[in-house]
């Protein structure tokens, strides 16, 4: 469909890794308990040190791969998907 009535799309996959446990896929965004500060959090190991994943968004048009502000990982985690 895309190909034959779009001139311009993006898709976006999200590809993160977590170097903990080895788990492939998405790494979700979680409310800390007590602070409500939004941490990364990795589904299988809970792991939430960033300094072992890589996580890549797309933030402003760009795949990024550092990690945000509070206020963008909240546009980030409110962020749903269309199919």
């Amino acid at each position: 469909f895309i190909y034959d009535n779009i001139m311009y799309a993006e898709l976006n996959t999200k590809s993160d890794f977590c170097m903990e446990c080895g788990y492939d896929g998405e790494i979700k965004i979680v409310e800390e308990e007590g602070s409500g500060k939004l941490v990364w959090e990795c589904p299988n190991c809970h792991n939430r040190d960033q300094s072992k994943m890589n996580i890549a968004r797309r933030t402003c048009g760009y795949i990024g791969t550092q990690y945000w502000n509070q206020g963008r990982t909240a546009e980030i985690k409110d962020r749903v998907l269309h199919l």
